[in-house]
């Protein structure tokens, strides 16, 4: 069938390669012509050019993709992976079947942006990758298909969205194979709540008096290379991108945010409830830090 592929990202360049080994070929394939140019360059410009020179996949590199209603027109479906730009009604409304966008989070609650790191911190049991059919809201179109990924005490955002990469484009086959079959269903969203914005500064800070399992999602879902979660002290910021949760039914005899111990390769911190071990952590430079050289046993972070 002929479809056209907007992508950006690494997550959409894996999908359309699970695509084109499932004998799915794009008919064309549009990236930003500047949007993180100099940031994805090596893992996302170069390779997907390559990757379309190679499988014969026309390539479009536009600042406004509305701009290309007349050659998108020619395609009865579109796909969208990652791609930045808000689509207009004229756009959208062009292929027969719409254009299904890959969102990897539950909808309509992860509606909006960092699904994967909010679907972390909020403790979900699963990470849900959705397909929707785009409309003139944000992630807010009919739904078609639902895939879950669990969510294991090792994963953090980096892990998911490398499991959520690889299982891309078998969700896009399947709606592809219903569309062309005629059996894709759709299920409206209802929902009266604005989608969720990026996570700001004030949401990323450590809440010392939360458990240790909150802080430990918090953690793990906002871990390098995204912003990380941090704390203050000393009036310096600190970034913490691993830790361990210890959810021991002890009483607390430290207020919360005391470090009870400290060691050159760890660290251990009273919470609302239970201890956590920070075991990898920078300053906001990315600078390595030796525990010891920094903190000592009675430190109090607030």
């Amino acid at each position: 069938m002929r479809f056209f592929y907007l992508a950006h990202s690494v997550m959409s360049l894996e999908c359309l390669k699970g695509l084109a080994a499932d004998n799915m070929i794009p008919g064309l394939a549009v990236i930003h012509k500047s949007l993180d140019r100099k940031k994805l360059d090596k893992e996302f410009y170069t390779p997907v050019k390559d990757f379309c020179l190679e499988n014969k996949i026309g390539l479009y590199e536009t600042d406004d993709v509305n701009e290309l209603k007349d050659k998108l027109s020619e395609f009865d479906t579109g796909v969208c992976v990652g791609f930045m730009s808000i689509l207009k009604k004229e756009i959208f409304s062009v292929p027969e079947n719409g254009i299904l966008n890959l969102h990897c989070g539950k909808l309509p609650e992860y509606r909006g942006r960092a699904p994967i790191s909010r679907s972390i911190m909020n403790g979900e049991e699963f990470l849900t990758v959705s397909v929707h059919r785009i409309d003139e809201g944000v992630d807010s179109g009919d739904i078609c298909k639902e895939y879950k990924i669990k969510i294991s005490q090792e994963d953090d955002v980096n892990t998911l969205y490398h499991k959520c990469s690889g299982v891309s484009s078998v969700i896009i086959s399947e709606c592809l194979r219903d569309i062309k079959d005629r059996k894709l269903i759709f299920s409206k969203q209802i929902t009266d709540k604005p989608a969720n914005k990026v996570i700001s500064d004030e949401e990323s800070k450590i809440n010392w008096s939360e458990n240790a399992n909150t802080i430990f999602n918090k953690i793990r879902a906002l871990t390098f290379p995204y912003p990380c979660a941090y704390f203050s002290f000393n009036n310096k910021k600190y970034l913490i991108l691993k830790s361990i949760p210890l959810n021991e039914n002890v009483v607390a005899k430290s207020a919360a945010g005391t470090v009870t111990s400290v060691s050159d390769t760890e660290m251990e911190i009273e919470t609302g409830e239970g201890k956590l071990i920070i075991s990898e952590m920078t300053d906001e430079y990315l600078s390595e830090i030796k525990f010891k050289e920094q903190f000592k046993t009675g430190d109090l972070f607030k």
